[in-house]
């Protein structure tokens, strides 16, 4: 059987024939543009991926046993011992993007009172370091991180290029993230809408 002719509705044009742009999710208001949608697609991917950190950091804690320790106190105890030199809080809170200068402060003298960590006063400033028993508990760490996660991956996933491209991407958003921070900061809350809203009209 022959095809029906194609008809051409009224006031079509040439373009209208040309391939159409990949379907985009409009359903979701994260994704109102494939750019979006790309873009909410990785922030999920990133929260996940943070979770996941989040609870293997907790489960190598568990191995290792006494004295058991939370997720930001591992991540701290690791940046104390970071390149074998006492850092201030100040500058622990700063290598892991922190501002929450009190809450490193109450990680820390955790750390000091269960003896993996020591304090030291150089002038008015106090700096941390591991004790011996830091030092082994993350030994431990990095012990088990090996046998559970590095021996795990291929050579092409800890390749250096591999690593720091993946590196230099999350350092660009961290850095797109951190401006739309201060951006945010002084938008005036009131009117932020405003210009899609347009004016009152009463």
């Amino acid at each position: 059987m022959a095809r029906p002719p194609k008809t051409t509705s009224p006031g079509a044009t040439e373009a209208s024939t040309a391939p159409s742009a990949p379907p985009v999710e409009t359903s979701w208001h994260l994704g109102r543009t494939l750019a979006e949608a790309n873009l909410a697609n990785f922030e999920f991917t990133l929260m996940a991926a943070y979770a996941a950190f989040e609870r293997y950091v907790t489960q190598l804690t568990l191995l290792i046993g006494e004295p058991e320790l939370t997720f930001n106190e591992v991540v701290i105890l690791h940046v104390v011992r970071m390149y074998g030199r006492p850092k201030d809080a100040t500058t622990i809170a700063r290598l892991v993007n922190r501002d929450d200068l009190a809450n490193v402060q109450y990680s820390l003298r955790k750390l000091v009172s269960v003896g993996l960590v020591k304090k030291t006063r150089s002038g008015v400033t106090a700096h941390y370091e591991t004790t011996p028993a830091g030092s082994e508990w993350t030994e431990r760490y990095a012990t088990l991180r090996a046998r559970l996660l590095v021996d795990q991956m291929s050579p092409d996933e800890l390749a250096k290029e591999t690593l720091n491209e993946i590196s230099r991407r999350l350092t660009r958003l961290t850095i797109l993230y951190e401006s739309s921070v201060r951006t945010a900061g002084i938008l005036n809350p009131h009117h932020i809408f405003d210009e899609e809203t347009g004016p009152d009209p009463s």
